[in-house]
């Protein structure tokens, strides 16, 4: 029989890591050294730090072969919720690990060879134990062992985060931006998607993909054909809006269907399963009370900053 509970051995855990911080000497005539960081801050920049190592290549290999049970625990509590623009909004945790881990670059499958081989957080600020800022880099290379450009340093990508943590420091909440990917997916992968003839292409590669990995049950086209002739007919779209009834969308869902294919093969389908659906832009942007169940600004503010 446990004598605590989880949310008393959380804080307990955080006070004696914090009160066994000494403050160092100073040499007379030194300024002072400013405040020790509280140890909910390292905490929670050791958190967000292991979630971005993950989308390192092959360290997201696992969570793609196995899901939920690759994911090292503590990183994201079993409700974690949130929205990432531009690809969409995640409820729960296998919606959430999948976005941060299934897609992360794979080498052997673009164009371009290209993967995330290292990280940087470059901005970190947490002004309280369950909330955190912080903007990182995710720097990509050519990776092609024995190939002449292995190694070959590609376009980094950015993402900048607002997150929620429960009383462990696993992520509760999250609010996240990727600018300029539709850019990035150009330079680091390689794929001019403005270019037609890239368009057809990529619209026949979807569906051979898709008929590869969603059958039975999760069937959604008679044949490659017919999925082509359909999806032909649609808004191609570009990743700086990937929300939408588009080959954009269905291109990212994709290649979730590898880990979830009974969840994520209805929205490569004909009808976008209720996610490559188009959308009123304030619609799903700004619908943060019914996404995070707070009033709005309420979710990623420190209480005693109202």
């Amino acid at each position: 029989m446990y004598l605590f509970h989880r949310h008393f051995v959380c804080i307990s855990l955080n006070f004696l890591i914090s009160s066994t911080w000494g403050a160092p000497l100073v040499e007379k005539g030194q300024p002072p050294p400013p405040p020790p960081q509280p140890a909910w801050a390292q905490r929670n920049f050791n958190t967000i730090k292991s979630i971005y190592e993950l989308t390192i290549y092959p360290n997201q290999l696992p969570i793609l072969n196995e899901g939920a049970a690759g994911v090292p625990s503590g990183l994201f509590n079993e409700d974690a919720t949130g929205r990432v623009d531009p690809v969409g909004n995640f409820t729960g945790f296998d919606d959430s690990i999948e976005y941060f881990f299934a897609l992360a670059p794979v080498p052997s499958t673009n164009a371009a060879s290209t993967a995330i081989t290292s990280i940087q957080i470059t901005e970190f600020s947490s002004a309280c134990a369950d909330v955190a800022a912080s903007v990182v880099y995710l720097y990509c290379n050519v990776y092609a062992p024995g190939a002449e450009n292995d190694g070959q340093a590609l376009s980094p990508l950015k993402e900048v985060a607002f997150w929620k943590f429960d009383d462990c420091g696993a992520v509760l909440k999250y609010d996240a931006w990727i600018p300029n990917l539709n850019d990035w997916i150009v330079a680091g992968l390689g794929i001019q998607i403005s270019n037609p003839q890239v368009e057809e292409q990529s619209i026949e590669q979807l569906c051979g993909g898709t008929q590869q990995r969603c059958t039975g049950a999760n069937s959604q086209w008679t044949s490659v054909d017919q999925c082509v002739e359909v999806l032909s007919q649609k808004t191609y779209g570009n990743y700086d809006e990937a929300w939408g009834d588009n080959i954009v969308c269905r291109i990212i869902h994709l290649v979730l269907t590898q880990v979830r294919p009974d969840v994520h093969c209805p929205h490569v389908g004909p009808t976008g399963g209720g996610k490559c659906v188009d959308y009123a832009y304030p619609l799903e942007y700004f619908a943060d009370q019914a996404l995070y169940g707070d009033p709005v600004g309420k979710t990623f503010t420190c209480d005693d900053c109202e």
